[in-house]
């Protein structure tokens, strides 16, 4: 199965769970991180309406981040086709890879 893991089509790390992304190293919450009124005062960059508050669109068909340029490691570490990136695929119903056992070739 060819699987497009187009990040503006997706989206589905951006509205996976409130508690990611947490802003992690010192870039982070240095100048060049999230803008401070989009992180909470635990450290997670701000969550609303089941999504990341920096996303923009919906997920699966259309979506940007709104602070994509300043967006903190574990956004940048998510990268297309990632198990991270797939475990968020499966929690909204967006196609994955189907997984081979192995198996396969066994049968006669």
């Amino acid at each position: 199965m060819s699987i497009d893991y187009d990040c503006n089509t997706c989206g589905a790390c951006c509205a996976y769970a409130p508690d990611w992304p947490a802003l992690q190293t010192a870039d982070d919450r240095g100048p060049d991180g999230p803008p401070a009124e989009w992180v909470d005062v635990d450290g997670h960059v701000r969550w609303g309406e089941g999504q990341c508050a920096a996303l923009e669109g919906t997920v699966g068909q259309c979506t940007s981040c709104r602070i994509y340029a300043r967006r903190p490691s574990p956004c940048r570490g998510c990268v297309p086709g990632s198990v991270s990136c797939l475990v968020a695929r499966r929690h909204h119903g967006l196609p994955v890879p189907v997984e081979e056992s192995g198996l396969e070739g066994l049968v006669p």
